[in-house]
């Protein structure tokens, strides 16, 4: 009985986290969502804010991008913060950006964090709103106007975006509609968990300096705003397309370093993971802490309903595996084409089971030189260094 409660635990908890969870936010998007766009032309001052340490041509066309937007040239402000330690001298930055951006330094020692933080530094008390924004992306020309408008009524403190990228991967883009979906339920209730740090919004008040070497700024940011007692909302129709193509490779790196960011984060405000400090905890706990022990949970409920089932049902166990062979030899035969992408897919599927792994190996070993070259890590970083 022992091993059958296991097994029911373990399988509940990543049924909770991966499909009873979703379908709740899926019918709570239906509700109330962030305001349309006002008809009142805008007045708020915007400073966007863009953190890079690659080549200058890749921030102008970033700049070229955002001066597209509609909204008012005369109330928008890019401001391109340069890590400190880039390869690229900060002259070729601004020899490059000259009339149409501010260059800041980023902080010593360097990364996203430092370099966010000096940004920020330059705009304080000379605008509205703040909006960050990725070297990698591409805003719709309507995104500023939809993430300011969003906050105009004071409803919310921040405003997040939708995430969009190139459809080359049916799981990947199938993991971002997920997460689009999930923010829509987030939103209509208390507030959305983790903003997308491609796209956001939010107010000057409410910006917390970010701690040097941080992962990731977008879940500390928005939680910082949420536990203040404000909101971070959705806005489905503000986006950051990014036409990047990825190899499962690098999209493996890339959920590695997020939940690697996650798990630094939670050791830097452990106060996220107690209900009584963190407003939005059963979200944060089924939508984060729950997926990130996903892979631990299925090894011990397959162990556990394994050692509770094969005793009682030996010859039944056998039959369904032999069944299970014989379909997949069957598809290999008649249908080489669909068992290959099949078993692509299924690989595929399993190599991203291995994220949360090496994540937690990282946590562990307290290695977060996941963003950065490992001579760029933090070195007072609380949770200790490279290992």
């Amino acid at each position: 009985m022992t091993l059958f409660v296991i097994a029911a635990i373990s399988f509940g908890l990543v049924a909770l986290a991966w499909v009873l969870y979703p379908a709740a936010m899926w019918l709570r998007s239906s509700g109330p969502r962030v305001p349309a766009a006002r008809n009142s032309p805008p007045t708020e001052r915007v400073a966007v804010i863009v953190a890079t340490r690659d080549d200058p041509a890749f921030a102008l066309a970033r700049i070229r991008n955002l001066r597209a937007s509609e909204y008012p040239a005369s109330l928008l402000r890019v401001v391109i913060a340069v890590d400190v330690n880039s390869s690229h001298d900060l002259d070729a930055y601004r020899t490059s950006l000259a009339g149409i951006a501010d260059v800041v330094c980023g902080d010593p020692p360097g990364g996203k964090a430092a370099a966010l933080n000096a940004g920020v530094r330059a705009v304080e008390g000379d605008v509205d709103v703040l909006v960050f924004a990725d070297v990698g992306q591409e805003f719709t020309t309507g995104s500023i106007p939809r993430l300011v408008s969003a906050l105009h009524d004071g409803d919310f403190g921040a405003v997040t975006g939708r995430y969009t990228h190139a459809r080359t991967d049916g799981i990947m883009s199938a993991y971002a509609d997920l997460e689009a979906m999930i923010r829509a339920g987030q939103a209509a209730g208390r507030s959305v968990v983790s903003a997308t740090g491609a796209i956001l919004a939010m107010r000057p008040a409410l910006w917390r300096e970010l701690p040097v070497g941080l992962i990731c700024d977008d879940l500390y940011t928005g939680l910082s705003v949420v536990r203040q007692d404000s909101r971070v909302g959705f806005c489905p129709d503000a986006v950051a397309y990014d036409p990047r193509v990825f190899s499962r490779d690098q999209q493996f790196t890339r959920r590695v370093r997020t939940l690697t960011g996650l798990i630094q984060y939670c050791i830097l405000e452990p106060g996220a993971l107690l209900p009584w400090s963190n407003p939005v905890w059963g979200h944060f706990f089924i939508h984060k802490v729950l997926r990130l022990l996903t892979p631990i949970l299925l090894v011990a409920g397959i162990t556990a309903a394994a050692a509770w089932i094969i005793p009682r049902a030996l010859r039944e166990t056998i039959f369904v595996v032999m069944g299970m062979a014989a379909i997949a030899l069957l598809a290999r035969l008649f249908a080489p084409a669909s068992f290959r992408r099949t078993k692509e897919q299924v690989l595929w599927a399993l190599q991203l089971m291995l994220v949360p792994v090496v994540a937690i190996s990282n946590g562990l070993r307290g290695r977060w030189s996941v963003w950065t070259p490992t001579s760029q890590v933090a070195a007072n970083l609380r949770a200790g260094g490279e290992a």
